[in-house]
């Protein structure tokens, strides 16, 4: 998955410029493919299992959840 996100996060760098490079008129929609690629970058990078944030989340979630359950009811 985080292939597929490098991938994406490159083409928005990249994608857009060449497009105003080749034709000066075309702006708009460069910027409009900047900013779908981004996003698109963004959501798949949130999907990435083996992301290191979300490993941490996962990591604090079980042990606030650990915690919790060593306490007993309240």
């Amino acid at each position: 998955m985080q292939d597929w996100a490098t991938f994406f996060f490159t083409g928005s760098s990249t994608l857009p410029a060449f497009m105003v490079l080749v034709n000066s008129e075309a702006i708009g929609l460069a910027l409009i493919v900047f900013l779908g690629l981004l996003i698109t970058a963004c959501l798949i990078g949130l999907r990435d299992e083996d992301c290191p944030a979300r490993k941490a989340s996962l990591e604090d979630m079980e042990r606030r959840h650990e915690e919790r359950r060593r306490r007993g009811p309240d």
